[in-house]
């Protein structure tokens, strides 16, 4: 049980490693995937809301830094309008170096993209990192006896 413990603690830093350490370490993918999104999901979602108010109080003390980051996002405003919520999905849901929840919910709030449609696009997408991580360690663990 305590092994679970620390796969929820290393699923709040990401969930990809939470589950994968998870399964490792011998407990059904299903429980891997539930626990470590569940709990990568109760952190991440507040900390999107306190980027967003971060975002907010950069108004007041840094408006340089907050003017630049508003200017690149206008500049990509075609990408920007054309993806969106589907884009903070993919960010989070695809298993590439820089990617991520914490990565989603930053780009939200700069993005400025309505709260609870972008808190669901980052849950969404942090399931699906999850079943990702699953499957590519179920199916390496698959293959070790083929190995050796």
């Amino acid at each position: 049980m305590t092994y679970m413990v620390e796969v929820a603690l290393l699923s709040i830093w990401d969930v990809r490693i939470g589950v994968s350490m998870a399964i490792v370490g011998g407990y059904q993918a299903m429980w891997a995937v539930l626990i470590g999104s569940s709990s990568s999901i109760a952190v991440v979602l507040p900390a999107a809301g306190l980027f967003r108010r971060a975002f907010r109080w950069m108004k007041y003390r840094l408006p340089r830094y907050r003017d630049f980051l508003i200017h690149i996002t206008r500049r990509h405003h075609v990408t920007i309008d054309r993806w969106g919520y589907w884009g903070i999905f993919f960010i989070v849901a695809i298993p590439l170096p820089g990617t991520g929840p914490w990565t989603g919910a930053l780009c939200a709030a700069v993005l400025q993209l309505e709260p609870v449609r972008a808190s669901l696009a980052l849950a969404g997408g942090i399931i699906l990192a999850g079943l990702f991580s699953a499957g590519i360690v179920e199916g390496f663990l698959s293959l070790l006896p083929l190995i050796s």
